[in-house]
């Protein structure tokens, strides 16, 4: 009787034995052979017409008899092979079915197997040592019992690529070998039970040690159940849910933990991942006190930006726009203390330098000052400070300054600008020995000074730029802009800090008690009260414009004044009034107006408004006021302050008789200019879309204005209208 293996291997899917295959290679050849034949007679009838004389076709009717009987031989082959692979189908589908049933069989005693010999694919892992507490130990203390030597020849069968046995005599032989029952006796056999019936039949001495074996796995597995109940009970670690805390962390204080942070912040931060370091610094300060993140903070700008190198300078602008974000967030208390550090080391590096350190601090000034976290007092007090000794290494401090921040300190002070100029005419006028850098510093401050920004040598504003746009997006708060100087920083731990919210403030206390001395003069005081300038800001106004030298002294006054957005506007206002109250037309209001609307467009602005409400209300005014208006205007428009699209306001299609005699005398004094002055106060309104005004200049010249011009006048109004 055959011997049935345990696990057969799978046949593919269409495998023919040794007699069908000869029976196939058969109908192949005798298909070939026919198909060879009729092609053969086919051609042999085409070439030869008498060849339809032949037995064969003798044989049939016609030629479709003939077609018939050949597809019907063709059919037949077909039908036989048909028939072989479906044979072959079906003792591979049974085969692959007796192989899968194998193979459940087979895993059903192997786990018998694994049962009996105490391995367990799952261990229960607990902290005491047990006497099986790995595999590896395990696999040892069975390698060393006897009786497992005579399974160990089970799990050495040979076996093919897909890792199924090849040959099973091998297991009848170890069997024979060793005393045991041939497992496959029989067909009909029942993995499982025939396996338990041979294991029992045995040798005694097998079966009693392997007993031994499977008894004392299970003592040891019940002490290790035992153990993992206590465990389970005895209360858990106290460190267990913290989180894991690197080495080099773990013997440092909190303080310590806390500087580690900053610093790897700070040495991260740049104008890309500004958002992300502003937010994990905020979560900084919520987990500790406000004071210990601010001392590690500064001390760690400190210690990357105060070298006694040169500090690259867009490193110096990211650490910078780091403190003056933080600073609009958190409050001057932050920055504070920076600046009173600056502020002391700069005056040490005045008494003895040290290398680049002076350098460092002028650019972290500066840089601040173009985030307007400080004013422009401070810079100008380290510009005086450096003009007093006005060495070498000072000129090159201040070449820095004027480089970097020149054209925006002129804007925020000109006034203090042109002290700083004068003060240096007058250190070299004193100068003898000229050097080149000192020549090429002149040159700077007279480029920043004439507002020339080409003339600058290796002006580059590229990194404020970057940095000015990157807190622009960060940062939707107004900065701080502290109007604190050098002195105010020094003597902070003396006097006080009065930039900072609750701060103790004894400066005023240590001074004497003088009362102020009015700053103008009662007479002009009683004049404003008289024009009813009824607010401090009006007044001031009103006294500057009437105790003033010239415009240019009016305008330096005012500025002195540091007015903001809304009380700018009473400059043109008071100085609107004072030109219309007038006994008669003074040239010193237009030209204070004419300094103000070159200086700053919302000015400009300011008095095209002021202009429209008077051509709107011109039936209240006295004549004096009407010539007065009519003067001021016509020397604004001659003077390029303001185009003639001022006029948009007036309806040319329903002029009154007050109306008419302005622009009667507006355009006569206008038309008074030379012909390349004509040219260009009326040029200007030729590129704006205002045709209703153009249309309505025309027709009020033309119907009002020819009869009372002479002869020039009349030609330079030909040369107006041909500007439209």
């Amino acid at each position: 009787m055959g011997k049935k293996s345990f696990n057969k291997p799978l046949k593919p899917k269409f495998e023919l034995d040794r007699k069908k295959m000869r029976k196939l290679k058969r109908l192949e050849k005798k298909k070939n052979k026919m198909l060879d034949y009729h092609s053969n007679l086919n051609n042999k009838h085409d070439n030869n017409p008498n060849i339809s004389q032949t037995p064969y076709i003798k044989n049939h009717v016609n030629a479709d008899a003939f077609i018939s009987a050949r597809n019907d031989q063709s059919l037949s082959l077909e039908k036989q092979e048909q028939k072989i692979f479906g044979d072959a189908t079906k003792s591979t589908q049974l085969s692959k079915n007796e192989a899968e049933m194998a193979n459940k069989k087979e895993d059903k005693i192997i786990k018998d197997m694994e049962k009996r010999l105490g391995i367990r694919k799952k261990k229960q892992v607990s902290t005491k040592k047990d006497a099986f507490s790995t595999a590896e130990e395990c696999l040892n203390d069975l390698e060393n019992c006897e009786e497992f030597d005579k399974f160990e020849d089970l799990g050495n069968v040979s076996s093919d690529d897909d890792g199924n046995p090849k040959n099973f005599e091998d297991l009848s032989n170890h069997e024979d070998s060793k005393g045991y029952k041939n497992i496959e006796d029989s067909n009909d056999f029942d993995y499982s039970e025939d396996f338990e019936e041979s294991f029992v039949e045995s040798d005694s001495e097998g079966s009693e040690n392997l007993r031994n074996i499977d008894n004392a796995s299970d003592g040891e597995n019940d002490q290790a159940a035992t153990n993992k109940e206590m465990i389970s009970k005895s209360p858990p670690p106290a460190n267990l849910k913290e989180t894991y805390v690197p080495p080099h962390l773990r013997n440092l204080s909190s303080d310590e933990i806390l500087k580690r942070k900053i610093k790897g912040l700070v040495n991260r931060v740049s104008t890309l991942n500004l958002k992300a370091i502003l937010a994990s610094f905020n979560e900084l300060y919520q987990e500790h006190p406000r004071g210990a993140v601010n001392a590690a903070l500064i001390a760690s700008v400190q210690d990357a930006c105060l070298i006694r190198t040169i500090m690259p300078a867009r490193l110096c602008a990211e650490h910078m726009l780091l403190t003056s974000a933080l600073s609009t967030l958190v409050g001057p208390e932050f920055v504070s203390p920076l600046l009173e550090d600056l502020a002391k080391k700069l005056e040490e590096e005045f008494c003895e330098r040290h290398g680049k350190l002076l350098n460092n601090i002028v650019a972290m000034i500066c840089y601040l000052y173009s985030l307007k976290t400080i004013s422009c007092i401070i810079i100008f007090d380290v510009i005086r400070r450096h003009l007093e000794t006005f060495t070498e290494h000072d000129l090159e401090v201040l070449l820095y300054i004027f480089k970097t921040v020149g054209l925006d300190i002129r804007k925020s002070d000109p006034h203090a600008l042109k002290d700083i100029v004068a003060c240096v005419n007058d250190k070299a006028s004193q100068t003898n020995d000229k050097s080149s850098r000192f020549l090429w510093f002149i040159e700077t401050l007279t480029a920043v000074k004439n507002n020339n920004v080409n003339k600058i040598p290796n002006y580059d504003k590229s990194d404020i730029v970057e940095v000015q746009k990157a807190y622009k997006l960060v940062v939707k708060q107004a900065p701080l802009n502290l109007q604190i100087g050098l002195n105010d920083l020094l003597d902070a731990d003396s006097k006080g800090r009065w930039w900072v919210v609750g701060a103790a403030w004894t400066g005023k206390d240590s001074q004497p008690q003088v009362q102020e001395a009015p700053k103008f003069d009662s007479k002009i005081l009683l004049l404003a009260k008289k024009n009813h300038m009824n607010t401090k800001v009006r007044k001031d106004v009103f006294c500057i414009l009437m105790s003033s030298q010239d415009y240019e002294h009016c305008f330096e006054r005012m500025m002195r004044l540091s007015l903001k957005n809304k009380e700018e506007r009473e400059v043109i206002y008071v100085t609107m009034v004072c030109a219309l109250k007038s006994k008669r037309y003074n040239q010193y209001y237009t030209d204070v107006l004419r300094k103000f609307c070159g200086t700053s467009k919302s000015y400009q602005i300011t008095t095209q408004f002021s202009i429209w409400d008077r051509l709107k209300d011109l039936f209240s005014l006295s004549a004096q006021k009407l010539n007065n208006f009519c003067e001021l205007l016509s020397s604004l428009l001659k003077t390029k302050t303001l185009s003639l699209a001022v006029l948009k306001v007036v309806s040319f299609a329903e002029v009154k008789e007050v109306d008419i005699n302005f622009l009667k005398s507006l355009f006569v004094n206008l038309l008074d200019e030379s012909e390349v002055h004509i040219i260009e106060i009326f040029g200007r309104l030729q590129p704006l879309p205002l045709d209703t005004l153009k249309n309505g200049i025309k027709v009020f010249m033309k119907h009002f204005l020819k009869a009372e011009l002479n002869d020039t006048q009349l030609k330079n109004m030909k040369i107006a209208l041909k500007c439209f």
